[in-house]
């Protein structure tokens, strides 16, 4: 289960907040994979090198993630050791990558509610730098303001390598199996 964490409303596309949206439709685009819209996410099912795979847009406000997430993984029944939660994270530079086995939420309150839902914090993640070095920033004001032209082609370059990374966890689930 790969979750790309975002806000579903069409005004927060191309924002710092929903990268973790686009790079699961990077991964989908890759895998040739459809979404199917239910009440409660986006889901795109298929495989990779024989494994089976499935990409997750919860539908619901990026702080209420935690719930959605808990409610389709009772009705799908998977749990969290099985989610690779894909997410920005405004501490670490633009367009650095970098990937977690557990921990905190890091002042991110969409992980926050998954990690309550879920009571662990056993979570995989991969988290796309979207800070600005130096800089004093309005936090909310900023992760949901669209990305300027400069900060784009930086994005861009890194959720290619948030999806080799994604692809570099799966790898590793199957062969801890």
């Amino acid at each position: 289960m790969i979750v790309g964490l975002g806000n579903p409303e069409a005004r927060y596309a191309n924002t710092p907040h929903n990268i973790g949206y686009e790079v699961v439709d990077r991964l989908a685009a890759s895998f040739e994979l459809i979404w199917d819209a239910t009440p409660e996410a986006w889901i795109a099912r298929g495989s990779s090198k024989g494994r089976a795979v499935c990409l997750i847009k919860i539908r619901m406000p990026m702080n209420a993630t935690g719930a959605g997430l808990k409610q389709l993984s009772e009705s799908m029944a998977f749990g969290s050791e099985q989610c690779i939660l894909v997410f920005d994270d405004l501490d670490l530079p633009l367009g650095a990558v970098k990937t977690r086995i557990n921990g905190g939420a890091g002042g991110h309150r969409g992980v926050a509610s998954i990690l309550e839902a879920f009571q662990t914090d056993a979570i995989q993640r991969v988290k796309v730098g979207v800070g600005k070095a130096g800089e004093k920033l309005d936090r909310i004001s900023y992760v949901l303001t669209a990305f300027d032209d400069d900060s784009r082609a930086t994005i861009d370059q890194s959720i290619l390598t948030a999806e080799a990374r994604v692809l570099e966890l799966l790898e590793l689930q199957s062969k801890r199996k």
